[in-house]
């Protein structure tokens, strides 16, 4: 694969895949939480890169700079309410320590040689008419894009002296 998209994404659903056995399906964001019953697998993480700016440098490289947005997705559990005994409490708190798992897999660490580091710029949750609980966290990152720089050739000047140099002397 060329497109560094496409490369970032592969390196990071490699990483959650290989690091956090709890996730059950890593996939593009294509909108399949939003299915009353999504094809999926629980818990989930969907991957999507969002709000990219390019900024020319010079001889058509450009700096990238955005956010990739990762929702994790989990299968509704009991309720946490106050008077919910522990053991049932655990679990219905447990998406929080997935979520801390795969947010100390990413921030920091860059996903290809070419690109910076993940950093953690925000995580919310999503209001939902299900019992279902979706995180999600967002990363900035940014790199330099090459694939379009122009190759400038450059021919060297040729000097020819035909004649002797003079230097003047003081008289």
């Amino acid at each position: 694969m060329n497109a560094p998209f496409a490369n970032i994404f592969l390196s990071i659903q490699e990483r959650i895949k290989n690091n956090a056995p709890a996730i059950k399906y890593i996939d593009q964001d294509l909108g399949q939480l939003k299915n009353a019953r999504p094809p999926l697998s629980w818990p989930c993480v969907l991957i999507d890169f969002e709000d990219f700016s390019f900024e020319d440098l010079s001889e058509n490289v450009q700096l990238t700079n955005g956010t990739i947005a990762f929702k994790l997705g989990f299968a509704p559990h009991s309720n946490s309410a106050a008077a919910t005994p522990a053991p049932f409490t655990e679990m219905a708190l447990k998406y929080y320590d997935i979520e801390w798992q795969i947010h100390q897999l990413l921030q920091g660490w860059r996903p290809l040689n070419t690109t910076g580091r993940l950093c953690r710029i925000s995580t919310s949750s999503q209001k939902r008419n299900d019992s279902c609980r979706v995180r999600e966290i967002r990363y900035s990152i940014a790199f330099e894009d090459y694939s379009t720089k122009r190759t400038l050739f450059y021919t060297p000047a040729t000097l020819s002296v035909n004649e002797q140099i003079q230097i003047p002397t003081s008289s």
